[in-house]
């Protein structure tokens, strides 16, 4: 027996189920669906089970997401037992690549079964929601179109998780379109597109090999470094503006006592030359994600109690 594979039968298998949907990255869902509630609460509607099952069925739907990743970059040669971003569970022997895939087919399987819940309880128009979501999901990695290797990434990223998933959330309440949930949603999308970015970053030098034309790749590192800092910075100016004009309350405000954090974040990557300093850097990046999220949502629901 090889010494990975001993190392994969140390490991409790539902360590490695977890490990390889990627609980890091799960920020980048929980702000979207907490932001678009809240927005729809700041209008006056809250529905707890319409919250709960959109929670779940984003929940599952990333890391569904995260299991396809694991599988296409593996199937496509995208990985290597060295690639510090992927989970490479494949490579050491602890899931057989009919396993991730399967796991991928788990998990969008019982977010579809939750969205019909959601579709009895709120309209059909939740279909596409899901449909749109999946897709970009899916072929994020799968081809034909492989959109993260033709760098689209950001923009699909930027598209699912900051506005499709905000304005999700915020549909499940109120079933139509809001500008308002469209203004929290820009900020929330800046943030979640840096995690990839960072993600992007980091593995610089194995895209580049495999020609994986993210924007770091296509731009280079340092262009990666700087784009990072305007998303970050990006995020906390486009909340200002959009409180200054009144397109969301004053309180929407308080997410700047997450800056410091941002700040630190930036120092970091700016003078980052180690993968584990841009490791570090997109583990501070999730986790700012979901302050961020969670700060505004808390300055709208201030805003709502302060307004009775």
């Amino acid at each position: 027996m090889s010494e990975l594979t001993q190392n994969a039968a140390q490991l409790p298998a539902w360590r490695i189920w977890i490990k390889t949907g990627r609980p890091m990255t799960l920020t980048a869902t929980v702000s979207p669906l907490l932001v678009g509630t809240a927005v729809a609460a700041y209008e006056g509607v809250f529905h707890p089970l319409n919250f709960l099952l959109a929670f779940v069925a984003g929940l599952l739907l990333q890391i569904g997401t995260n299991y396809f990743n694991e599988y296409f970059d593996h199937r496509y040669g995208l990985d290597s037992i060295e690639s510090q971003g992927a989970s490479t569970v494949i490579f050491r022997g602890e899931m057989t690549t009919r396993q991730v895939f399967a796991g991928g087919l788990f998990c969008f399987g019982l977010a579809a079964l939750l969205s019909l819940v959601l579709i009895a309880l709120v309209g059909p128009a939740i279909i596409l929601f899901g449909l749109i979501g999946m897709a970009i999901a899916y072929f994020y990695s799968a081809r034909p179109f492989t959109l993260a290797r033709r760098g689209l990434g950001d923009v699909m990223v930027y598209l699912a998780m900051g506005l499709l998933m905000t304005w999700g959330a915020y549909y499940v309440q109120i079933p139509h379109w809001s500008w308002q949930m469209f203004a929290a949603s820009v900020p929330v999308g800046l943030l979640i597109t840096s995690i990839l970015n960072m993600n992007n970053v980091r593995d610089y030098q194995e895209d580049l090999q495999v020609q994986k034309m993210t924007l770091p790749v296509r731009f280079g590192r340092r262009f990666g470094v700087w784009y990072h800092t305007c998303l970050l910075f990006g995020s906390y100016l486009a909340v200002t503006l959009c409180a200054l004009l009144n397109w969301l309350p004053l309180w929407s405000l308080l997410v700047w006592i997450t800056f410091p954090l941002a700040f630190l974040n930036v120092r970091l990557v700016l003078h980052a030359v180690e993968r584990k300093e841009f490791l570090l850097g997109m583990k501070r990046t999730s986790l700012l994600s979901m302050q961020f999220g969670v700060a505004l949502a808390l300055g709208l629901l201030i805003a709502i109690l302060l307004r009775r």
